[in-house]
């Protein structure tokens, strides 16, 4: 069994989408795969255990046979802060450790590391203490801002040395694709570090279905429930003279539209270009005609008592963080794995 480690230094790196797309790419060449997020965040009652939201999901879409409890066996919550505090012995380090050794007949085992590489470290589960404890490998994963991402994989390198496997480089835009490749990872890799991939930025994985930008302004749904889980892709304000807003909305595709409760000329323009729903604000009444059309295109109409400010910070805070629950997702991040991630080199380094 080796474990592979997926970790970097910074939030929303891409960690979990690269490590589900990596286990479905081995487990389509015949490897056997296991699965551990150490340090969840995001909890989740199964029963009346807590696990992580998003190790549920991974577990039934790999068709993992171990129990939750072993593909997420510690996850940070109010209670178990409060326990540790009061000084209890919650075996965390304990449980983490009998998670490896109960996926000992699996070739690989995938580890999700958390935000940071020292996160967990009061706690013994910490990346670099496990990988230490379990003798794993390390793929350190680093989303392209600036010149600067590179700070983070080789101080990584330097923290992990000999069990450092190798880096991807994710969510690089469109326009600096070309530099990071011609420039950038030669740049790396003259300083030892093989780079094993390097990702487009994908407005699909990062995009967020209508039910969760529903959930993050506390809105009512006024139609096209069965609509909750389209992907919204764009984020658009509809705040213009609807000549304007026609030429606007046109070049925006797959978005939502946020504009004000009594702004109908708005909603009819949004509505007749590509629009995956209409998020209003300030008020509750929507309008007869607005309704009629939305419910004739399968638009869904959501309804909040926020400003309209509030309403698109809340949302964007959401837009290219979010949690893993679409198998769709999963099956793009499957796609990029096998045809643009050097597994062969992966192989190789690993085995």
């Amino acid at each position: 069994m080796i474990p592979i480690f997926i970790i970097s230094n910074r939030a929303f790196t891409g960690k979990n989408f690269f490590a589900l797309g990596l286990a479905l790419t081995l487990q389509e060449r015949g490897f056997k795969i296991g699965y551990i997020r150490p340090l969840g965040r995001i909890p989740i009652k199964k029963g009346e255990e807590i696990f992580d939201e998003e190790a549920v999901f991974i577990k039934e879409l790999l068709g993992l046979e171990e129990p939750l409890s072993v593909i997420s066996p510690f996850v940070f919550t109010y209670e178990t802060q409060y326990r540790l505090f009061e000084g209890g012995d919650l075996k965390i380090k304990e449980k983490v450790i009998n998670s490896f050794t109960k996926q000992s007949n699996k070739d690989f085992v995938i580890v999700v590391g958390p935000n940071n590489i020292f996160e967990g470290f009061t706690l013994g589960i910490d990346a670099i203490s496990l990988i230490k404890e379990t003798d794993g490998r390390v793929i350190a994963i680093q989303h392209w801002d600036s010149e600067l991402a590179m700070d983070d994989i080789f101080g990584i390198r330097q923290l992990i040395s000999e069990k450092f496997t190798g880096a991807v480089i994710n969510k690089v835009p469109s326009e600096q694709f070309h530099h990071v490749r011609e420039k950038a990872v030669p740049f790396i890799e003259g300083k030892g570090i093989k780079v094993l991939g390097v990702f487009k930025k994908d407005k699909f994985l990062e995009a967020v279905t209508v039910r969760r930008l529903m959930e993050a302004v506390n809105g009512g749904l006024v139609c096209c429930e069965n609509k909750l889980d389209d992907f919204v892709e764009n984020l658009s304000i509809g705040a213009m003279d609807p000549e304007t807003a026609l030429s606007y909305f046109l070049r925006i595709p797959n978005k939502a539209v946020i504009t004000g409760i009594h702004r109908t000329d708005i909603q009819i323009v949004a509505m007749e270009t590509s629009t995956k729903c209409l998020i209003l604000t300030g008020g509750m009444h929507v309008n007869e005609t607005v309704t009629g059309i939305a419910k004739a295109k399968g638009i869904p109409i959501i309804v909040t008592p926020m400003d309209t400010f509030t309403a698109v910070d809340r949302m964007e805070k959401l837009m290219g963080k979010a949690v893993i629950r679409e198998k769709d997702k999963a099956m793009k991040a499957k796609e990029i794995i096998s045809n643009e991630f050097d597994i062969e080199e992966f192989l190789r380094r690993t085995q």
